[in-house]
């Protein structure tokens, strides 16, 4: 990875960061760890792991896969957030964590907004933040 590659995740992760920590009311910062060790890119939500990627080529299957493992490994929820230039942010979530009753199997992924990507994930809090 480039250092130009670094800076723009840097600067997505700030901006997603922002965005979380003003609508689920829950202070959301970067996992510094993750550099070094792998790992989730925040771990402040609590009960989620948190996949940031901007970058313009979508590789959504693989970055799934990568969310979905560090979350296992922490033994939480994966969440992944991807942004293109000139595009909203956009969330990625497993509907079995979402609708367990329904979803039975993990597996079953839906695409979100930002805003409903959130109230998702405020809802799993019990509505606390």
């Amino acid at each position: 990875m480039t250092k130009m590659q670094r800076t723009k995740g840097a600067a997505g992760e700030r901006e997603l960061f922002a965005l979380l920590t003003e609508q689920l009311g829950v202070t959301v910062t970067r996992n510094l760890t993750q550099t070094r060790g792998g790992g989730a890119d925040s771990l402040n939500v609590e009960g989620w792991a948190i996949e940031c990627k901007r970058c313009e080529s979508l590789a959504i299957t693989s970055w799934w896969n990568q969310t979905q493992r560090q979350a296992d490994d922490l033994d939480r929820k994966p969440a992944l957030f991807y942004r293109q230039s000139r595009k909203p942010w956009r969330a990625v979530l497993d509907l079995h964590h979402i609708a367990p009753g329904v979803f039975t199997a993990p597996g079953s992924l839906c695409e979100l907004a930002l805003s409903d990507a959130c109230t998702v994930i405020r809802e799993s809090l019990g509505g606390e933040a």
